[in-house]
């Protein structure tokens, strides 16, 4: 009769779920962390920069000083192109170096100039083809030191590092500026105006005390935020993250339909949450990017049926157990 007795008796002992689940969440959530900064002391930097937006401002960085004359010079050369077309007796040309650039500019002119100058030297790079992470705020010397090592020479940023680099000129230039962002972009704004291309709602705004938080204007901003970053995000570490919360809500004996239903479900609300910033028809207008909440909701729902399955079949391998 020994014979007859179900394989599951063989099986090792489960663990209490209280003890179980923890587990596998500190696990995800190991998996999470490493796919998205795979280098915990550049994440540790990056806390500490994005903790004080207006410390990253450094306008003596020796690279400001060569862009100041760089863009001085571009300036100059646009004041004496303009008296030449104006009158034969143009007086002496203007010299970069003393050129008084509030007297020709006003100083939204002067914003829109900066702004042209940083988007022409440093081309976008997302920060996971540059850093290694899904995030990652440089200083301005390490933007500098980063473009030593580019193939063409050149300094590569995203928005933040743009903004960062404008902010910084742009107060060389002798120009209040903050960084500003609203989960999704970082831009510049100043008394005359933004530039850098202005976001949606402020979330954070960057000055001499701090960083000034919008606590419901960042709740607000989440789920765009939230589609957007996954949109742009790299795919197949996505995939590895969903992979990771798949194989750990799936029962040691793999045998239901319902698990690859379950997985189904999982990849389409992904698809749906980075395409969801791109609706161009908001349900309301506290809710505009409707994909997002459909696909976080399909998401679940592929969770709780994989959860189901693996309990389903715990309770298929506790009563076989009994049995014998």
């Amino acid at each position: 009769m020994a014979n007859d007795a179900p394989t599951y008796a063989s099986r090792s002992p489960r663990m209490r779920w209280f003890v179980r689940w923890p587990l596998k969440w500190a696990a995800f959530l190991v998996v999470v962390f490493f796919v998205c900064f795979p280098y915990p002391a550049q994440f540790l930097r990056h806390l500490q920069h994005v903790s004080n937006y207006d410390a990253m401002i450094d306008p003596n960085h020796a690279l400001m000083g060569q862009w100041e004359s760089e863009l001085r010079t571009q300036l100059a050369g646009e004041v004496n192109g303009n008296r030449k077309k104006k009158t034969e007796d143009a007086d002496e040309s203007i010299d970069a170096e003393t050129i008084d650039v509030n007297k020709h500019w006003r100083p939204r002119q002067v914003q829109k100039k900066v702004e042209r100058f940083i988007y022409e030297r440093v081309p976008y790079a997302w920060d996971w083809d540059l850093w290694g992470s899904a995030d990652y705020m440089p200083t301005v010397e390490e933007m500098y030191a980063k473009s030593k090592t580019d193939v063409e020479g050149k300094l590569r940023e995203d928005c933040d590092g743009r903004a960062v680099l404008a902010a910084s000129l742009l107060r060389r230039l002798g120009y209040q500026a903050r960084l500003v962002t609203d989960l999704r972009h970082v831009w510049v704004t100043t008394p005359a105006g933004e530039l850098m291309g202005p976001g949606r709602g402020k979330t954070m705004v960057s000055s001499d005390k701090g960083n000034k938080v919008d606590i419901w204007q960042t709740l607000s901003n989440v789920p765009v935020s939230l589609s957007y970053g996954v949109a742009v995000f790299p795919l197949w570490r996505e995939l590895i993250i969903l992979l990771a919360a798949f194989f750990l809500l799936m029962p040691r004996d793999p045998r239901k339909l319902r698990l690859f239903v379950g997985l189904q479900l999982m990849v389409l609300g992904l698809l749906l949450v980075r395409g969801g910033y791109l609706d161009p028809s908001p349900l309301s207008q506290s809710v505009r990017v409707w994909p997002v909440y459909v696909g976080l909701a399909i998401i679940l729902e592929g969770m709780l049926i994989t959860a189901l399955a693996a309990r389903r079949r715990a309770d298929a391998i506790t009563s076989a157990d009994a049995q014998s």
